[in-house]
């Protein structure tokens, strides 16, 4: 196999990809990133004469409020899946122990988090992407030896092999995929770029992971790894590794000379080296990758995300915030109109509090107080509706104001909010949350039969109503439980579905 030309028909795909996706999202990401840390840049002004670089946290409260809603929908339940038993299976407790099994090796590897980083990275980007890796780790566990002819018991760590499947987040700017395809599974290949340390594809070459190649340091720019920081990534350690995952002909990885497409996983280091090149090892031949869209666009891969939603009323209302500071530089700050021929020769004409102004002549006459008016109060008012239209465009209804807040008003609102949440979060489970969770599963199945029988899995995601949508489904079910006699049958139901919507410690016992 010639790797020079693995290289360069890696290289001429995923640069094709590379060019569509930064030159049709690039710029609008950067500024969705800005928008939600309130990083201000001066290609973000919004007319020229602008001074102020003030930035509405509005939007980055909807991205909170809409990522903490998920996840309190996700993992608001201690089982936050389950496993479908055949409907013949006599004994459902074999899945209970798999169910409890898996989610402990899932939450031992910080799957949560994960899943909550990726939630974001689709509020922000529009797109939530996650890699599974597969590794065979090794932790000492605490255990006891007799020692040699005392019959005393010492302690002494003991070694314990293990098969661990994480889920790493992706940045979509990290990731090239086919514009073609709408889905991983259609597409030619997928290709995750990101920037590694050195020493663990060192360290990965001596477990013999890796090919032994030779390979220099990258040249970082900001570009690699954009995060609004005035300063670049030191370049010193510091490779640029490509992982793609997808179909390469067949002659690059196996001993023959067919041209035949098959799944394939290669590594590229600096764009120049192969670290590795293997027909894909997963027996399902699927691609360690999973993506969400966190609300659909037709026929892209792509999706729309929260920031983009509110992006022009975040930009109205940055452009209310700021013009009302440059107005208040010009209408709070004292200034003078002076007759410059009548000041003593070296005089600096700068006001400040206890200071005396020398004159040649009347002061009335050759010093006057200055100023633009005053600064309409109306702007500051207008912000208010900027803010809730800013919740109106994300879904976002943290603060409901301009008339909205009687109780039907509300309830109209918050019903509004509540099934686009639920649509997102559909989205999220059909896309991403089961497909992991299945990939997850035929890993260990592979890896770690002995622990996972080989069985046809199905997930079931354990959701429930985000934070919100609980309160307020809650405040209905008081109102009902108010107007049902005690001695119903439906009051103790509606009063055991109050307990269930409770966020209380033991509510499973009450």
């Amino acid at each position: 196999m010639d790797k020079t030309d693995l290289v360069a028909w890696i290289n001429s795909h995923v640069d094709e990809w590379k060019n569509y996706r930064d030159s049709n999202f690039q710029e609008d990401w950067r500024e969705y990133y800005r928008i939600w840390r309130c990083i201000w840049d001066s290609a973000d002004k919004t007319r020229a004469s602008e001074r102020s670089r003030l930035m509405s946290p509005a939007t980055a409260q909807a991205v909170e409020s809409t990522v903490s809603e998920l996840e309190e929908a996700t993992f608001g339940r201690d089982q936050w899946f389950d496993i479908q038993d055949d409907f013949a299976d006599q004994n459902p407790e074999d899945m209970f122990v798999l169910r409890n099994q898996l989610k402990e090796d899932c939450e031992a590897n910080h799957w949560k988090s994960s899943i909550s980083e990726i939630m974001l990275n689709g509020c922000l980007y529009g797109t939530g992407i996650g890699e599974l890796v597969t590794e065979e780790k090794t932790e000492l566990i605490p255990a006891q030896e007799n020692m040699e002819n005392t019959g005393i018991m010492q302690l002494s760590p003991e070694e314990k092999n293990y098969i661990c499947v994480k889920i790493r987040p992706v940045l979509p700017q990290n990731f090239a995929i086919d514009p073609a395809a709408t889905t991983i599974d259609e597409a030619l290949g997928v290709a995750i770029h990101d920037l590694v340390p050195a020493h663990l594809i060192h360290q990965g070459i001596a477990d013999g992971v890796y090919d032994d190649v030779d390979f220099g340091a990258a040249s970082v720019t900001q570009d690699d790894a954009y995060s609004g920081e005035k300063s670049q990534i030191p370049s010193e350690n510091v490779v640029r590794l490509l992982r793609y995952y997808g179909k390469v002909p067949s002659h690059f990885v196996n001993d023959t000379e067919s041209d035949e497409l098959v799944e394939a996983i290669v590594i590229l280091i600096n764009d120049t080296e192969v670290l590795k090149a293997i027909p894909s090892p997963y027996f399902m031949k699927d691609r360690p990758v999973v993506a969400y869209k966190h609300d659909r666009v037709p026929n892209r891969f792509f999706g729309r995300g929260v920031v983009e939603k509110g992006y022009m009323m975040q930009k109205a209302l940055d452009a209310e915030l700021r013009a009302r500071a440059d107005s208040l530089a010009l209408t709070t700050h004292p200034m003078m109109a002076v007759d410059a021929s009548r000041l003593p020769r070296g005089a600096k004409p700068t006001i400040r509090p206890g200071q005396t102004v020398l004159t040649n002549g009347d002061p009335n006459t050759i010093l006057k107080p200055f100023n633009f008016g005053q600064t309409n109060p109306v702007t500051y008012k207008e912000s208010n509706e900027l803010e809730r239209m800013v919740s109106m465009a994300t879904g976002a209804m943290d603060q409901i104001s301009g008339g909205h807040n009687t109780l039907g008003g509300m309830s109209m609102m918050l019903g509004a909010s509540i099934k686009r949440q639920k649509r997102t979060l559909a989205n999220f489970q059909e896309e991403f949350l089961v497909p992991a969770l299945t990939k997850a599963s035929y890993r260990f199945m592979q890896f770690d039969p002995t622990r996972y029988p080989v069985m046809d899995y199905k997930f079931r995601p354990s959701s429930t109503l985000g934070l919100m949508a609980r309160e307020f489904e809650t405040q209905q079910l008081i109102q009902l439980l108010q107007v049902t006699q005690p001695d119903s049958p439906v009051y103790l139901i509606i009063l055991s579905s109050i307990y269930e919507n409770s966020s209380i410690a033991n509510r499973e016992l009450m």
